[in-house]
């Protein structure tokens, strides 16, 4: 690997990461050479994660629940942290929720807060928890995890993209006010995966999975793996020059 991609060294904080994408991306920047934190919402789950990705890449990786739609839970997951490890290198904000396809009149005041609480309120508060100790401490880089939905709606979606496009927005206010601080700030947009997430809108909609690999110009789902190569640009030196940006990882599936 060459060095500027190189995290040895670095502290890194990746949420919802038992399983999926989280897990990949938690997974690639510990074979970097990163300690890496993975958060989920149940300790056990967290736990097994964090001891199997410790034993395949060598490094220290550490398990924490933390249910991220709970502002009082992330307040107390930075301060375990601080005391801990410190300061953090990288912050991967990659935990959200979809929990339902849902028509915009059929939106409850529930579902619609819940939805938000995860994907939009907990990764602002946990970055702005993050964001002065990693200043202090030199800099870094937060990830804020959205989706290729939050360019354009779709049916029975608008809840869950919107909230990636509200976290898009903040990404670029983040990266507007803490660049002096040496903190980079982008966003990681990636298109179909293999995730449980994937798994299930495929289950209530049958015609979903084909629809979706053929809306892609390689005409195909990707594995989770293959998100670690975009990750690993923007956690480490090698995207130096690059903040307030979102990255697509889509196989050319258009977000217009």
């Amino acid at each position: 690997m060459s060095d500027e991609f190189q995290l040895m060294g670095k502290r890194a904080l990746v949420t919802g990461a038992t399983r999926g994408l989280g897990r990949a991306m938690a997974e690639g920047l510990a074979r970097a050479g990163a300690r890496v934190v993975i958060t989920g919402r149940k300790q056990d789950a967290c736990d097994n994660a964090a001891k199997e990705i410790a034993a395949t890449t060598g490094q220290e990786v550490i398990g924490m629940a933390c249910h991220m739609g709970d502002w009082n839970q992330i307040d107390r997951l930075s301060d375990e942290i601080d005391s801990r490890f410190g300061a953090l290198d990288i912050l991967v904000n990659n935990a959200g929720i979809n929990p339902a396809f849902m028509p915009v009149c059929d939106i409850t005041s529930e579902f619609f807060d819940k939805l938000y609480a995860v994907n939009v309120k907990g990764p602002m508060r946990l970055a702005a928890r993050v964001a002065p100790k990693m200043g202090a401490a030199g800099g870094g880089s937060i990830i804020n995890v959205i989706t290729v939905g939050a360019y354009v709606g779709g049916p029975g979606i608008g809840a869950y993209s919107s909230s990636k496009a509200a976290l898009l927005n903040l990404t670029k206010v983040m990266a507007t006010e803490w660049a002096s601080q040496g903190i980079r700030v982008n966003a990681l947009a990636p298109g179909p995966f293999m995730t449980d997430m994937m798994r299930g809108a495929a289950a209530n909609l049958p015609a979903f999975s084909e629809a979706t690999k053929n809306a892609t110009l390689q005409k195909r789902i990707a594995d989770p793996s293959e998100i670690v190569g975009s990750v690993l640009y923007l956690a480490s030196d090698a995207s130096s020059f690059v903040t307030g940006e979102d990255l697509r990882v889509t196989g050319g599936m258009s977000a217009s």
